[in-house]
């Protein structure tokens, strides 16, 4: 597959994974149920091909930050989140979130500081999630849920640039070490309310299991590392993009007339940060 067509169908499956959570959720499945089938399958995967490719030297202390950051504490979150708002504000304020904490942890942690692009790009995003969150139906909890794990998103990335963990390593870390979740929740709750919605539990498990949590972060890991930083960018703008769309195709939600102006602002300044980079030196 060309390196644009995989970034595209990665930005495409991250998108449906906001509306197929919301489906589910819709559909009368617990939040618990649809964390359940998302690491039944793909954490199952996920150990396949870390036990090929290994942890690569990782202190247990990183693989638990990592897996905390990254794995089921934060797709809970977005779960959450989405449940208590809705797809299309979940493809927004996830992804705009963690535009603006990883360009803040960049340059605070990483001492990496933000190049002219982003800072012109902040004050977009800023005013544009304000925009999504603090207009339509009142949805705070669910927005603030969201809007958190675009935090938590950021943290796991500045983690990984940090101890220099390759992609694919780590999306195999943090779907294995989420797998302990599944006879946890198999012994506690049993499988009665994923049983009771057998067609949704199927798509659930090969759509947020499968595509997203090992196929979807495959091929962008591939893109990220054949294009490099800089050119990759230019895929992560597509999510508010597709999601919305999706959203409003599959689910019939729908955006007012501010809340899509700030869509348009998340979206313009997200891609002005990735492509205005400065210059080489």
């Amino acid at each position: 597959m060309p390196t644009y067509l995989a970034g595209l169908a990665a930005m495409l499956l991250y998108s449906g994974s906001f509306v197929a959570t919301r489906h589910a959720l819709a559909a009368g499945m617990a939040p618990l149920d649809v964390m359940l089938l998302r690491y039944l399958v793909g954490g199952v995967a996920c150990a396949a091909v870390l036990w090929r490719i290994g942890l690569g030297g990782i202190a247990p202390a990183r693989i638990a930050a990592l897996t905390a950051l990254g794995g089921l504490p934060y797709f809970a979150m977005q779960v959450l989140g989405t449940g208590w708002s809705s797809a299309s504000h979940a493809a927004v304020l996830n992804p705009g979130g963690t535009v603006v904490c990883a360009t803040l942890l960049g340059w605070l942690v990483l001492r990496d500081a933000p190049g002219r692009g982003a800072l012109v790009a902040l004050p977009f995003v800023l005013v544009g999630l304000f925009l999504i969150a603090g207009f339509g139906e009142p949805a705070w909890l669910g927005d603030a849920l969201l809007l958190a794990s675009g935090l938590q998103w950021a943290l796991y990335g500045t983690a990984l640039r940090a101890w220099g963990v390759a992609g694919l390593r780590a999306a195999c870390i943090i779907g294995a070490f989420s797998l302990p979740w599944v006879p946890l929740h198999l012994a506690l709750f049993g499988l009665g309310g994923v049983a009771a919605f057998p067609a949704e539990a199927v798509f659930q498990a090969l759509y947020q299991g499968v595509l997203v949590g090992v196929i979807a972060n495959a091929l962008y890991s591939h893109c990220y590392a054949v294009m490099g930083p800089g050119r990759a960018a230019i895929f992560p703008p597509l999510v508010p993009v597709l999601g919305t769309l999706l959203a409003a195709v599959v689910l019939g939600e729908t955006l007012n007339r501010t809340q899509l102006a700030g869509m348009a602002l998340v979206v313009g300044g997200m891609l002005l940060a990735g492509l205005w980079r400065r210059p080489a030196a």
